[in-house]
């Protein structure tokens, strides 16, 4: 759930939730060797906290923590015209494990925007329902906003290397879920991955 009196924007879980801002890199893992590794995720020391491992038939994503546990499942929704993407908590796909959905605010839209919308505030109509979030994509910005608002939680910043993945700079607004954000910005790695037929998490190159 969105709190915003005992913590903002808690969506996975309190523990996330930290006052202070705080930054991570996320970095494309996929290789020949290790196609169902796809991404990890580090904070400002370079330790791994986070990583998203892919099944090497179909979409799904599982994000895991340091450790192995998985903490979400992210999987695109088949047959959408909005383009909706479908996060799950930990490793099931069942509708009542539903916490959230990304979708295209139009079917036909030049720009990279994306609605994310509450399984609490919309169930599993997520295409009639308002956002809860806004994500804002230009480029090699990205942009996190709260309902309709233009109040800011999140961003990420895309660097580009010749011969190397790119790294995806983000930084967390204080009080806000961590793991929520960085599940929303794998969702749009996901996307442009598809767009372009190639493997999830070998994307974040030049």
């Amino acid at each position: 759930m969105a709190d915003g009196k005992t913590g903002r924007d808690v969506v996975v879980g309190r523990q996330f939730s930290v006052n202070h801002s705080t930054n991570f890199t996320v970095t494309g893992t996929a290789s020949l060797f290790s196609p169902n590794d796809r991404y990890k995720v580090m904070d400002l020391n370079g330790d791994v906290v986070f990583k998203a491992n892919g099944f090497l038939f179909g979409c799904r994503c599982l994000l895991l923590d340091a450790a192995g546990n998985p903490l979400l499942t992210i999987k695109p929704k088949v047959f959408s015209w909005h383009q909706t993407w479908r996060v799950f908590r930990g490793k099931s796909t069942s509708p009542n494990d539903l916490l959230f959905s990304v979708r295209k605010p139009q079917i036909f839209q030049w720009k990279d925007n994306f609605d994310v919308v509450l399984a609490t505030n919309a169930g599993d109509q997520a295409v009639a329902a308002p956002c809860d979030f806004k994500i804002i994509s230009r480029c090699k910005k990205c942009t996190i906003c709260s309902g309709e608002s233009e109040e800011i939680i999140a961003q990420m910043h895309r660097k580009t290397a010749f011969f190397a993945r790119d790294k995806l700079e983000v930084t967390v607004n204080p009080n806000v879920d961590y793991v929520f954000i960085l599940s929303l910005i794998i969702v749009l790695e996901e996307i442009k991955a598809s767009r372009r037929g190639t493997r999830a998490g070998s994307g974040i190159k030049n």
